[in-house]
């Protein structure tokens, strides 16, 4: 069973915030691989705290039942 999936998602802030600090990090990263790997790892962040917020926004568009 895979276990992430039991586990309630995050709120946007938290994976903003996660994504800010693999940024500021890979600022000080001297090695091309790893700064790369924190960028690709902010972006990921990015698209889970995307991914929430679309999860928890209401439809405007759908119809009152």
């Amino acid at each position: 069973m895979d276990q992430q999936s039991d586990l309630p998602p995050q709120p946007a802030e938290y994976y903003r915030r996660k994504a800010a600090r693999a940024r500021q990090v890979a600022e000080g990263v001297t090695t091309r691989a790893i700064k790369l790997r924190l960028l690709e790892l902010a972006v990921e962040y990015d698209k889970l705290a995307d991914g929430t917020e679309s999860a928890t926004r209401p439809a405007a568009d759908l119809p009152d039942i």
